[in-house]
């Protein structure tokens, strides 16, 4: 990813490699170009990095305060969202974008509606987070124990992320059928067992009920009058709202087609909460 350059969509401001036609965020063609008319090539992932940093910083306080935004402590830190799902392109933490109209985080793709660091967006690198102060990082040797859980940031031995819970040598002497697990007692083991016609379960009685029903008797079945629609015309209208929903696989782009953020005239109150 460090070996190659990069373009910049003026439409998205975002960054993509030279070897895409065009932008792989917004799919325009329309690079910022240089003073003599050609696409201005920035050499490496480091430069675009240090660009967006530096465009970070002089956000607004909501978009800095925002609890979803990308993560302070690791902005290079490799994300993809859900919304894009596997097929999606892999970004940098800094590469969100901070939409002033929805005064929210979203993915660097437009038109797929994802929105939110870890909420939309998620890390896809094995690294823990500090539970006390979120720094992203690393147990010492990979080794991910839970006794190797020590933040360098604040020194919190509480993190979160994947954890290596037994050990494999642990884990071929450890039979759960003969061993139980440890300090397991049954359920019940202090009380003496009922005998079968006081089994507070026993159903024999309802089942020797509904094998002696009566031909033709109720089944407990209620007409809700909802019938079925039979007419091959209306299958046929079925079968084109059905290709009609699912032929927009994709959201309008988010830049073209702004989603306004409607603000309030007053503060909420208790005739406000509908519950």
């Amino acid at each position: 990813m460090s070996d190659a350059s990069y373009l910049r969509c003026r439409h998205c401001k975002g960054f993509y490699e030279t070897s895409f036609a065009r932008c792989k965020w917004c799919k325009y063609d329309d690079p910022v170009r240089a003073k003599d008319g050609a696409p201005r090539i920035f050499p490496d992932r480091e430069t675009c990095r240090a660009i967006q940093i530096a465009e970070y910083e002089q956000l607004p306080p909501e978009a800095h305060a925002d609890c979803m935004g990308p993560p302070t402590n690791d902005l290079s830190l490799l994300c993809n969202c859900l919304h894009c799902g596997p097929e999606g392109h892999t970004f940098e933490a800094i590469e969100m974008r901070w939409m002033t109209t929805e005064r929210m985080w979203a993915c660097p793709c437009t038109t797929c509606g994802g929105r939110g660091f870890s909420f939309d967006i998620h890390s896809v690198e094995n690294k823990w987070q500090c539970a006390e102060c979120g720094h992203f990082y690393t147990p010492a040797n990979d080794d991910y124990r839970s006794e190797n859980a020590k933040c360098p940031q604040c020194g919190s031995t509480y993190a979160n992320g994947w954890f290596d819970s037994v050990d494999e040598e642990d884990e071929e002497d450890f039979d759960p059928e003969l061993e139980g697990l440890p300090g397991d007692t049954p359920v019940g083991a202090d009380r003496p067992l009922l005998a079968n016609d006081e089994l507070p379960w026993d159903d024999d009685d309802e089942e020797d009920e509904v094998e002696e029903a009566e031909p033709g008797a109720s089944t407990g079945e209620y007409d809700l009058g909802i019938s079925w629609r039979d007419s091959e015309d209306e299958d046929e209208d079925d079968d084109d709202d059905e290709e009609s929903f699912g032929s927009q696989e994709q959201m309008l782009d988010d830049i073209d087609h702004p989603r306004i953020h409607e603000e309030r005239d007053k503060d909420w109150n208790d005739d406000d909460i509908p519950f």
